[in-house]
């Protein structure tokens, strides 16, 4: 019997489509940083530099991290140790699971509140080389607490409403710690 793919469609697929783009801005980002850090080191060498690469290698950076928290939330691959939470009933899972799904929301919204706050004082603040905007530095942190907020109600409905077991969310977290043809555990078996 062969297995059929199931394509997403509608709304998943947009969605599935819009964080492959954000994976295709975070490695420019990435690329950017690196070309420009490599560039400014090159330089430094022969007694010359620009001030305005260090920002936006910095910029880069910063909007690399965010994003990247931010895929990693949706794909459930942050840092993570579940151990107590794989030893539990189901039904202990789901209630340890409510409770940090809880704290990261509350946790974000104190992020993004924060962010709001610091991005609408320094609003008519600029980078001193690139004038870049400060705000939108900030702002990052809004689009990250937000983005994390509406993964963790989604990651909620899918427990509740789809009845998706608290495991099944994490993924494959566990496929290292299956041993492999000659007996050994994959890399960073157990760690999970």
């Amino acid at each position: 019997m062969s297995e059929t793919i199931q394509k997403p469609h509608g709304f998943h697929a947009f969605i599935d489509k819009l964080f492959k783009a954000l994976e295709v801005v975070i490695a420019i980002f990435l690329g950017v940083m690196i070309f420009f850090t490599f560039l400014n080191v090159v330089l430094r060498q022969f007694g010359l530099g620009f001030a305005w690469t260090e920002e936006i290698a910095r910029i880069c950076f910063i909007y690399l991290v965010y994003l990247g928290s931010i895929i990693a939330a949706r794909e459930n691959r942050h840092l993570m140790i579940d151990t107590l939470i794989n030893k539990l009933a189901p039904g202990g899972q789901k209630a340890l699971y409510v409770i940090i799904q809880g704290i990261i929301i509350w946790m974000m919204g104190v992020l993004a509140t924060g962010a709001f706050q610091n991005a609408w004082k320094n609003r008519n603040d600029f980078w001193v080389a690139t004038h870049f905007p400060v705000f939108l530095v900030h702002f990052a942190g809004v689009l990250l607490g937000v983005s994390v907020i509406i993964i963790s109600l989604v990651n909620l409905y899918r427990v509740f409403v789809l009845k998706e077991s608290v495991l099944e969310l994490f993924g494959d977290h566990g496929e290292d710690d299956t041993p492999s043809s000659d007996g050994i555990l994959g890399e960073g078996a157990g760690m999970q």
